[in-house]
């Protein structure tokens, strides 16, 4: 072969390898697709689900199993090149070098109704997740809007919140959230006081008359009673933290009981603590809770806040006013609690299940079935303080949505911006059913004795 050929055989393969580096950029491209395809397709279904709790049908639950794409090589040109021993420029051996790309993706869905999935999504969202979200600042009347179902409270504490949050109002007008979230607080109840005979619901629970604020965005008067507790609870230092409590277990023991005084210590680490050192040691059972603080009410450890399923917030009321009779004996009243009275308060979480129902119930008042019906629009205060409504949601195909969806003919569109959280609630949703998607037993409540 003349070395004019060997120089051209080489620039050919060079060509070639150089067009392979160029893939990947395509390569890149596809990840980048992929990755858009699982969000666009998630906030779909997610929405699918809100318009079937619109019209309060049944949900369907699915999820992208497997996403599929693929980079497919072909041949589409050759250099005629003579190669090989003896030849000649009139031999037919040619290399061939091209490379063509033809993206393409494709999904597998499966449908998710197995026992273990529902036995997750119909468990009553724990004050653990709430803390969590709440400690990485999520917007609070997101999360008191999402996982919140009713709030009930007697007629007396429910004066005290307002009156305590009054004081601190007052007092405290120079803090800027706080004047910005009593300026909330007072637009909400001037509100309240413009619609004729807004007052809260009021039910006999166990022989005692309760208020029960519900939050239902199908009844405006309700949601704006709703919405002024939970503005009230946050000015007074709403917080859900966890809690130790340490109990003695049997009397204290000497050293001179044990053979080798490191066991003990081994515990560490476990619900079981070894205190003391030289002389004695003394057991203890360490305990770990989720409880709710109003941190800024005057004589904070007077408020029990139980966050629970409904058959479960008596007990849970009834053990934080045992832990307070604790604190109480071990650091006594503060100055001016002397003769306060706890407030016993219960929040009724919702189901993962739950809350896309609530989601639906936003799109109803949003877009009511009846056309005669006026909407009503959710609104939140943002991360600013300024009202967003919690759900955006148009009935037409609109240029470049956030999403999109075509359901029984219509295509509905979350319109892009910031004026509304719709975005962050799907992405809340999504979280949610990702830590409660399963279950190994059905969710437990209380039992229930009827005593004639």
């Amino acid at each position: 072969m003349g070395s004019s050929v060997k120089r051209f055989v080489l620039v050919a393969l060079a060509a070639s390898l150089l067009a392979g580096c160029g893939t990947q950029g395509p390569i890149a491209d596809e990840l980048t697709t992929f990755n858009e395809a699982q969000q666009k397709g998630t906030a779909q279904l997610i929405l699918l689900n809100i318009l079937r709790a619109r019209e309060r049908q049944p949900l369907a639950y699915s999820h992208f199993d497997v996403l599929r794409g693929g980079i497919s090589g072909s041949s589409s040109t050759s250099l005629g090149v003579p190669f090989g021993p003896g030849v000649s420029n009139l031999s037919t051996n040619t290399v061939s070098a091209a490379l063509g790309i033809n993206p393409g993706i494709s999904q597998d869905v499966k449908p998710q109704d197995d026992q273990d999935f529902y036995r997750g999504i119909l468990t009553p969202l724990s004050p653990e997740t709430w803390a969590l979200y709440q400690d990485q600042d999520w917007n609070s009347d997101l999360l008191f809007h999402l996982f919140v179902e009713d709030i009930k409270l007697s007629r007396a504490d429910y004066d005290t919140v307002f009156q305590s949050t009054a004081e601190l109002c007052r007092e405290h007008a120079n803090v800027g959230d706080v004047a910005a979230s009593c300026a909330n607080l007072k637009q909400i109840r001037t509100e309240i006081d413009a619609v004729t005979g807004c007052i809260p619901d009021t039910h006999l629970v166990n022989g005692q008359p309760l208020l029960q604020l519900m939050n239902d965005p199908g009844d405006r008067c309700r949601q704006m009673q709703y919405d002024a507790l939970t503005h009230a609870l946050t000015v007074l230092g709403f917080h859900i933290a966890q809690e130790t409590t340490r109990s003695d277990v049997g009397p204290s023991m000497s050293a001179a009981a044990f053979k080798d005084t490191q066991w003990p210590f081994a515990l560490k680490g476990s619900n079981v603590e070894v205190t003391g050192s030289g002389g004695t040691y003394q057991f203890k059972t360490v305990s770990r809770a989720f409880a709710v603080s109003l941190g800024n009410i005057p004589c904070p450890q007077a408020a029990n806040i139980a966050v629970a399923a409904t058959s479960e917030i008596g007990s849970q009321i009834r053990a934080l006013a045992n832990e307070d009779k604790a604190y109480v004996a071990a650091h006594g009243i503060p100055a001016g609690c002397e003769h306060k009275t706890g407030l016993q308060i219960g929040i009724t979480t919702r189901s993962p299940d739950g809350m896309l129902y609530y989601m639906g119930e936003v799109a109803r008042a949003l877009l009511p079935p009846d056309s005669a019906q006026a909407p009503n629009a959710v609104t939140l205060r943002g991360d600013d303080g300024k009202p967003r409504a919690l759900l955006s949601l148009v009935p037409s195909d609109i240029s470049e949505p956030a999403v999109r969806v075509t359901y029984h003919g219509t295509t509905y569109s979350v319109p892009r911006g910031d004026d509304h959280l719709t975005m962050q609630a799907f992405e809340l949703l999504e979280q949610v059913f990702a830590l409660y998607n399963r279950a190994s037993t059905a969710p437990s409540t209380t039992a229930v004795t009827v005593v004639p």
